[in-house]
């Protein structure tokens, strides 16, 4: 299998009090349990900032809140531009994700980031914070622990800078490797 990969950017980003979700809008992603959580700790915290980016035509949802930003899609440069400066991302999945860029991305960016262990989510981050359990209250409890604990935030996103999973480059020697040993000659030999 090649993974989607990323290119690991030199210089560790200025971070903002900036709590990030990124793909579509619906259940399935878990983004009713993220903005149910996320209302709270911006309640909370009066110092803190979240986004939604992406949308979901087929699901409607009525979260509010004058610290709770909506982005629709925007473009990939974007996306990068916005895990640049926040400082945590969740992406609490209940489906079997195939994989999960926003996690690969948003820790390649120097993100502490939350997840859920459902399908190729685990195989996008070298150290996530999983959910125990995919709830409301969970992703609440996790995100305020790196709040209020600033060196184990700290802690998780210089290590997910530091060691990305998935480098384009790391990944296209693979890929030359293997198409190397599928397209050489097989040598014949005669008994």
């Amino acid at each position: 299998t090649v993974y989607p990969s990323i290119d690991k950017i030199n210089k560790f980003p200025k971070k903002e009090n900036l709590i990030i979700f990124s793909g579509k809008l619906n259940n399935a992603k878990g983004f009713d349990k993220f903005a149910t959580a996320v209302s709270k700790i911006l309640n909370k915290h009066k110092s803190w900032k979240a986004i939604a980016i992406g949308d979901e035509p087929r699901e409607k949802y009525s979260f509010k809140h004058k610290r709770l930003y909506f982005t629709g899609w925007i473009s990939q440069d974007e996306v990068l531009k916005l895990y640049n400066k926040s400082s945590i991302t969740v992406a609490p999945s209940l489906w079997e994700e195939p994989f999960g860029r926003s996690s690969l991305e948003a820790g390649s960016r120097g993100n502490a980031v939350i997840i859920s262990k459902r399908g190729g989510l685990p195989e996008t981050i070298s150290q996530p914070i999983f959910l125990k359990k995919i709830t409301s209250q969970e992703i609440f409890k996790e995100i305020q622990k790196l709040i209020l604990d600033k060196k184990y935030l700290k802690r998780k996103q210089l290590h997910n800078f530091k060691n990305p999973l998935h480098l384009i480059n790391d990944n296209t020697k693979i890929m030359d490797i293997d198409r190397t040993k599928a397209l050489k000659p097989i040598k014949k030999f005669n008994n």
